[in-house]
């Protein structure tokens, strides 16, 4: 599997969630890489606090910019049963390239905020730029994530704008805002 964590906007969970997916599935036993394809390296810099703190990550990482992720991550793939892509916050080169991966899945973490569901309309945009470009197989699936279990009605709202967005799917399940990730993220640890 090729999981791709991306979108357009910052600041939405992506590398929360692609390190906890990543955790998650070596503590499974599946044998994982975590490509770092964001320049400000936090999922590198997770990776390790979790090897200082516990003598060994569980997986390997690596960061790739670029077109180095086109370039090298078919090789890598068939190295590893999983492929976590942590991608930054914005249009970019490494998002775009990922885009082009074959077999590929896209993860669009979107916060239950207008100008976060506003932003994945933008990353739906690039989605469907790469499909013309010939990765008719690309999956993109947004899930709402820091969602508050106070405000039902701004979740509910944030889902339907994300299940009308063309040739996106939308997860049914939401991922609850919950302070236990910004700790565990400190010191490396998964929730």
């Amino acid at each position: 599997m090729v999981l791709i964590v991306g979108s357009t906007k910052g600041g939405v969970g992506k590398t929360t969630i692609a390190f906890n997916f990543t955790v998650a599935l070596s503590l499974a036993g599946r044998d994982v890489l975590l490509v770092d394809a964001d320049t400000q390296a936090t999922a590198m810099t997770n990776t390790q606090l979790r090897t200082e703190r516990l003598g060994a990550a569980g997986f390997t990482s690596v960061a790739l910019y670029g077109q180095a992720i086109i370039m090298q991550t078919p090789r890598l793939a068939a190295k590893y049963a999983d492929v976590i892509i942590d991608v930054g916050g914005r249009d970019n080169p490494s998002l775009r390239s990922a885009l082009l991966l074959p077999n590929a899945t896209l993860l669009i973490p979107v916060k239950p905020r207008s100008y976060a569901v506003w932003g994945a309309e933008d990353t739906a945009a690039l989605v469907r730029e790469a499909r013309a470009r010939g990765n008719l197989q690309l999956r993109a699936i947004t899930v709402i994530n820091e969602a508050d279990h106070l405000q039902e009605n701004d979740n509910a709202a944030a889902a339907g704008q994300l299940r009308d967005l063309e040739g996106i799917e939308h997860a049914p399940m939401r991922l609850v805002r919950r302070k236990a990730y910004p700790n565990a993220a400190a010191t490396g640890l998964s929730v």
